[in-house]
Parts: structure tokens; C-alpha cells; sequence
């Protein structure tokens, strides 16, 4: 019995200090260009990268699931599409 109380101490300790993901997804437009969103309740980071290049910061904002539904909504308007 005392083990089941170390294992829900322990899987609650590890939940609590888990960032909680937003949101995140890759996206790809005609040319090849790609982009990567990964939103956290902490922030936002957009990656892109060329054809054959190197990753590279689009930007940065705000996190939360509403500004990753934002942000995708913004680059499928510039003819992006989620992969």
C-alpha cells in the first residue's frame, strides 16, 4: 500500500512540473519552406527553415492555445499547410 502512495506522489510531482503544451505543429508551403510552432503557457516560438537550411526564429509571442490556433491561422493565410 505505501508503494501506490510513493506512485501518486511521484505522478503528481512529474504533472506539476510539466510545462503545459499550447499547442505545436509543422507546417509546409509550396516552395518547401517549412515552419515549426511550438506554444507552451509560457510562449510561443516559430521556427522556419529553407529548403536544405538550417532551422532558424520566425518569432516569438505570447503562449497559450488561443495564440497557437492564431498563429496557424496567420501563416495558412501566407499558404502554408499543417503536415
Amino acid at each position: 500500500m505505501k508503494k501506490v502512495y510513493i506512485a501518486a506522489a511521484c505522478a503528481a510531482l512529474t504533472l506539476a512540473v510539466a510545462p503545459a503544451h499550447a499547442g505545436n505543429g509543422k507546417l509546409s508551403r509550396s516552395d518547401g519552406f517549412e515552419l515549426k510552432i511550438d506554444c507552451k503557457g509560457s510562449g510561443c516560438k516559430v521556427q522556419g527553415k529553407k529548403p536544405g537550411g538550417k532551422w532558424g526564429l520566425v518569432e516569438k509571442g505570447k503562449g497559450g492555445r488561443d495564440n497557437y490556433l492564431k498563429l496557424v491561422s496567420k501563416y495558412e493565410a501566407q499558404g502554408f499547410k499543417l503536415k
